[in-house]
């Protein structure tokens, strides 16, 4: 029975470790709402079939699971516009950031990034 619980505690850790590092990045676009919905739904139904059996450990992993779901919820419709920015990442000529170990432009599909141009110094010269 313990290793139940021991699980229990695990799974509910790993939903909080992920609400963390939004509350730290406030980064979802890798996020797909309709998953954490579905997951939300689907574990919401599970709770209540694990109350009608009267199963304590069952209900408990629900509850324990559902909660994280529903906070990673309102943390993508909170967050779905802001953008984090890493320092080490450069720019395009389209004045997008540019993530390490893209070799094109996902904004304008230039092949500036492939041809080793560096658009950091005209960036830096234009903000001046």
């Amino acid at each position: 029975m313990i290793i139940s619980w021991i699980a229990i505690f695990i799974l509910a850790l790993s939903y909080w470790f992920q609400i963390w590092k939004i509350h730290l990045h406030k980064e979802v676009r890798d996020l797909s709402i309709p998953y954490h919905v579905l997951l939300a739904l689907g574990f919401g139904m599970l709770t209540y079939q694990a109350y009608l059996d009267d199963s304590t450990i069952f209900l408990v992993k629900q509850i324990l699971t559902t909660l994280p779901v529903i906070v990673i919820i309102g943390q993508i419709l909170y967050h779905r516009k802001d953008k984090w920015h890493d320092d080490k990442d450069r720019f395009c000529c389209c004045d997008h950031e540019i993530e390490p170990d893209w070799i094109r432009c996902p904004y304008c599909e230039c092949d500036c990034i492939e041809k080793g141009k560096d658009h950091e110094k005209e960036r830096e010269d234009s903000l001046r």
